[in-house]
């Protein structure tokens, strides 16, 4: 791992920038400046900037929510976002094979709409599970007895955000991510569709008509998400370093493994110039 003080060093071995958004470009409720300032950089060099994101939302959501928060949509040649894949993939994947009956686990009235289920909170009548994003505060031992009920009826687990934890207000709230990885530890059956899965990488290299992998730079702050997704698809990557570890940098025990593992290419403290 190459640690760099500046994004602008490793600029021109690119054509292709895939970033994160929380934790690399804002933090959900403001953007980040100096993060603005390269992309605008890379908008002077004709590089193609792609924005990838776990959030359950849709794109077009997604993209209001940049608007929002100040971002020029010129900034950004693509958007895709892990709720939108597994919108685009969720009539083949689950109610071709399973059915149309959710049970939901954590869903919004927005998510229930936007993606036109058909929920019942009888379990013994549910063809697959979903869960979306989680509020504030929930535990894994909130969602112990869903699990128990989804297990023994054997259902699949649709995950639309497969993040583990997210930095809301100065704090780490977890995701349903988190609950799906459990899932599957427990042998359960689990579709997730965003980063470090295949699926969200090969929309992007469908619809950008990638061909040469060795010119797309991955930039990122989640070693198991960004990093990890990078490493799988053979893809060179920026670890930003004060993202959603920041907690563990001191902790050589915690980080370094993770570090091991994942291998990013480059590393530098916050994304700027």
């Amino acid at each position: 791992m190459k640690n760099i003080s500046s994004f602008k060093y490793i600029v021109g071995k690119y054509d292709y920038f895939l970033f994160d958004q929380w934790g690399v470009l804002h933090n959900g409720h403001k953007k980040f400046l100096r993060a603005e300032k390269c992309l605008e950089f890379l908008k002077l060099k004709n590089k193609k900037i792609i924005l990838i994101s776990n959030t359950a939302n849709p794109t077009v959501q997604s993209e209001d929510n940049l608007k929002r928060l100040g971002f020029n949509e010129k900034l950004f040649d693509y958007c895709i976002t892990s709720g939108q894949v597994s919108l685009n993939n969720i009539y083949k994947d689950i109610y071709k094979k399973f059915g149309r009956k959710c049970y939901p686990l954590e869903l919004s009235k927005q998510k229930i709409k936007y993606f036109n289920l058909n929920c019942t909170k009888n379990v013994e009548k549910a063809n697959f599970a979903m869960i979306a994003d989680i509020k504030d505060g929930l535990s894994i031992l909130d969602f112990a007895e869903h699990l128990d009920k989804i297990m023994k009826y054997k259902l699949p687990l649709l995950c639309t955000n497969p993040d583990f934890l997210v930095h809301n207000k100065n704090k780490l709230s977890m995701c349903g991510g988190t609950i799906a990885e459990l899932y599957s530890d427990l042998g359960g059956t689990v579709f997730r569709y965003g980063k470090p899965y295949e699926p969200i990488y090969n929309d992007i290299l469908k619809k950008m008509n990638i061909t040469n992998l060795k010119k797309v730079l991955i930039i990122g702050d989640s070693l198991w998400h960004d990093i990890a997704g990078g490493k799988k698809m053979k893809l060179d990557t920026l670890w930003i370093k004060n993202g959603i570890h920041k907690s563990k940098l001191k902790k050589k025990d915690e980080i370094n493994p993770l570090l091991e593992k994942y291998r990013p290419k480059y590393a530098i403290s916050h994304l700027r110039l």
